[in-house]
């Protein structure tokens, strides 16, 4: 696939949107990353070694948009990019970031109810072992 630069066009109408909509304002950014345990390092591979998922690939998104790219495309991927387990509240986790959905995890005083909308059974299996090597100590679910 071969890339080409931004008509002027273009860079005009995405100067005005970075003009026009408050991009200083990182509280979305603060909000995405709330309740952070831990990010995921490694990709998901299916038994066969196949990768499933691999949010490294989405590590080009650094820094501001270039002229390609409407700035507010490129700050949404940003911020779904953002992986890993999270603590939404007490009892409450989500596996962020290994899928295009999320996958949530609720301990109760009986056990655990894990709400899974991925692809993948490797995926589901990897949010699992991802919780139970990064929940909090204390915590015997």
């Amino acid at each position: 696939m071969t890339s080409r630069d931004a008509s002027a066009a273009i860079r005009h109408q995405h100067r005005d949107v970075l003009a026009s909509l408050p991009f200083s304002d990182t509280q979305d950014f603060e909000d995405a990353n709330r309740g952070l345990i831990a990010s995921i390092e490694d990709p998901v591979l299916a038994g066969d070694g196949t990768v499933l998922w691999d949010n490294s690939t989405y590590d080009f998104l650094q820094g501001d948009a270039p002229d390609t790219v409407h700035p507010s495309l490129w700050r949404q991927s940003k911020l779904v990019a953002i992986d890993g387990l999270f603590e939404v509240v007490e009892g409450i986790y989500q596996v962020r970031g290994m899928d295009l959905s999320n996958t949530t995890i609720v301990e109760g005083d009986d056990g655990v109810v894990v709400f899974d909308t991925g692809g993948t059974t490797a995926i589901l299996s990897t949010c699992g072992s991802t919780r139970r090597s990064r929940r909090p100590s204390g915590t015997s679910t």
